[in-house]
């Protein structure tokens, strides 16, 4: 072939590059916009699901409820509600928040989450009939 005809077919594909950059940018950014995301919903989770079993440990352990829900509050962070309950045996805890997504494409969205844990009294607070 002809050095002319291949550099040619060369000058062809230039604008390629920059065509398929443009189909193909936007999809990476939602990518990571979505991997964003889910990276700080999942963080959240696991904060709602340590808190959830940080009180109910409390809980189990004797401590009175308002102690426990701080533990939970101060773990899951600004806007947790905490919610205890328990009858006899076991105590439940359960912990919730709503995550909202910052400015931009999805301003306004706004997923509730919610962890709960349950943890058995201690053996001896369960034979002394304390609540």
């Amino acid at each position: 072939m002809p050095r002319s005809a291949r550099s040619s077919r060369l000058r062809d594909d230039r604008g390629s590059a920059t065509a398929e950059t443009a189909i193909v940018l936007p999809v990476v950014v939602l990518m990571v916009v979505v991997i964003l995301l889910t990276g700080a919903g999942l963080g959240a989770q696991l904060r709602l699901e340590s808190a959830a079993r940080g009180a109910a440990r409390e809980l189990a352990r004797g401590e009175e409820s308002g102690a426990a829900t701080e533990t939970a509050q101060r773990i899951a962070g600004d806007g947790a509600r905490v919610e205890v309950s328990g009858s006899g045996v076991w105590v439940r805890v359960e912990v919730s928040r709503a995550l909202k997504a910052p400015s931009g494409w999805l301003a306004g969205a706004r997923w509730e989450l919610s962890a709960d844990a349950e943890a058995r009294r201690e053996p001896h607070l369960v034979d002394s009939g304390a609540p």
